[in-house]
């Protein structure tokens, strides 16, 4: 009995490393086709290992940049920036040689410091001889803020003359056949509450026309319409003297060709020799490059003859559009184009 269960043992344990081999041959064997399998695989390339993902910081990135525009352009538009330009012109009298005007335009109910102190404290810290206000103070027609205008004007302290004209946010007309141009040049019937504050604080509506004076010479401030009266009565000649035609929007016609055009019987509109006026906003954003974005009657990309800054047509007369202060509710973007006033300096040609 002890002889046969030592044999069992014996055959037992052979039998254990039989299988112990099997199962290695059989692992061998199966690492052997693994390795083949994946030289079969690749081919005759060697694959590169898989790249990571960097969405991510791009999408930081852009997070960023994006938060660093709206905060610089919410800044921005808390700035204020002077607009320098220059008309000279050989009908400008030697006495106005010099003279500064000032415009402001565009306001559209925007607020600079309480009761206006720091867009105050920058026109007051500049040079200038007029006053010229070219419309758009208040966020629209049925807007009753007008101190965000009033305010200003007290807190002017030269004593200066200053004109003003309305824009589309100040008066609502009760025609409905208007053109286009119809807030070219604003004449309400009667006087808005508007204007009377204003007048109060010695304010001159523009229109039809206003003379200014200085060592006995004359400029003239107008519009786009011929009153041949009050011309007259001001000794105005288109020829002999300096004109500057205020409007709020921009003329952005061929203006030799009009006159040439509605002229042709009897006097209707003025022959002037510059222009003044707000309107654009500048494009209302301003791109590196391309200047102006947009403007309301040229569309995208408009040339900067229709929407900012100074130019002159073929016949020579001179054109300045200033972007003024504010932003329409309307359109409420205004990027890379920091909120100024202007100062238009009055320069005498000497004749060829």
């Amino acid at each position: 009995m002890a002889e046969l269960k030592l044999f069992d043992q014996k055959e037992k344990r052979k039998q254990e490393r039989k299988l112990r081999k099997q199962e290695m041959k059989k692992a061998k064997m199966e690492a052997k086709a693994r390795k083949k399998e994946k030289k079969k695989g690749m081919g005759y390339l060697f694959l590169p290992p898989e790249k990571k993902s960097y969405a991510w910081v791009w999408i930081l990135l852009i997070i960023v940049l994006i938060a660093a525009l709206v905060i610089y352009v919410t800044r921005d538009n808390q700035q204020l920036t002077v607009h320098y330009a220059e008309f000279e012109h050989e009908q400008i009298p030697e006495a106005f040689d010099g003279y500064r005007i000032l415009q402001i335009t565009d306001l559209h109910g925007k607020t600079f410091g309480t009761m206006q102190k720091r867009l105050a404290s920058h026109i007051n810290s500049l040079e200038f001889d007029m006053i010229l206000m070219t419309g758009d103070y208040l966020r629209s027609p049925d807007d009753e803020d007008y101190y965000v205008i009033i305010d200003l004007i007290d807190s002017i302290e030269k004593e200066v003359p200053i004109y003003y004209i309305l824009g589309e946010t100040d008066y609502r007309p009760d025609r409905e056949d208007l053109d286009d141009n119809w807030n070219m040049c604003i004449i309400p019937s009667k006087k808005t509450p508007l204007m009377e504050k204003l007048e109060e604080r010695g304010c001159s509506f523009v229109y039809p026309i206003q003379r200014i004076e200085k060592g006995g010479e004359y400029i003239y401030l107008t519009g786009t319409k011929y009153y041949e009266k009050k011309f007259d009565e001001l000794g105005f000649d288109s020829d002999k003297h300096f004109s500057i035609c205020v409007t709020h929007k921009p003329i952005n016609y061929n203006v030799q060709r009009r006159l040439d055009d509605v002229n042709q019987r009897y006097l209707v509109e003025v022959d002037f020799d510059a222009s003044i006026s707000g309107h654009t906003i500048g494009g209302h954003a301003r791109l590196p490059l391309l200047g102006a974005f947009y403007t309301d009657d040229k569309g995208l990309l408009p040339e900067e003859k229709y929407a900012y800054g100074l130019s002159v047509d073929n016949h020579g007369r001179l054109k300045f559009i200033s972007s003024g202060l504010g932003i329409p509710s309307s359109f409420r973007l205004r990027a890379f184009n920091t909120p100024e006033v202007a100062i238009i300096t009055l320069k005498h040609k000497t004749a060829d």
